[in-house]
């Protein structure tokens, strides 16, 4: 399964009416079948800052598309793949950039 992490931010000139929309909206929302969800976090931010982060994991795009149509009017969404970090370089990376083999 993929990893994807998307940033939700209101849209250029919402206002108190519109967040509070967006609360309401939020509790009748279910997430599609698709996607297993890792977290969906509500941030207490301003300006240019993502105000919701979802991440979730899926076989396919699908699940980013549900998102989009559900919350687009209210968000601009940017969807990211995603991955978790590893930890040591594969053997094959580390040698095409010159780095030591680790054992």
């Amino acid at each position: 399964m993929a990893l994807y992490v998307a940033f939700f931010r209101f849209k250029p000139g919402t206002d108190l009416g519109a967040g509070l929309e967006a609360f309401e909206r939020r509790k009748a929302f279910s997430h599609p079948p698709q996607a297993s969800v890792l977290g969906e976090y509500w941030v207490q931010a301003s300006g240019s800052d993502p105000q919701v982060v979802l991440a979730w994991e899926a076989d396919d795009e699908g699940p980013g598309d549900y998102y989009r149509a559900a919350w687009d009017d209210l968000f601009d969404i940017t969807i990211c793949p995603a991955t978790q970090p590893v930890g040591e370089i594969p053997a094959e990376v580390a040698a095409s950039l010159g780095l030591p083999a680790v054992d």
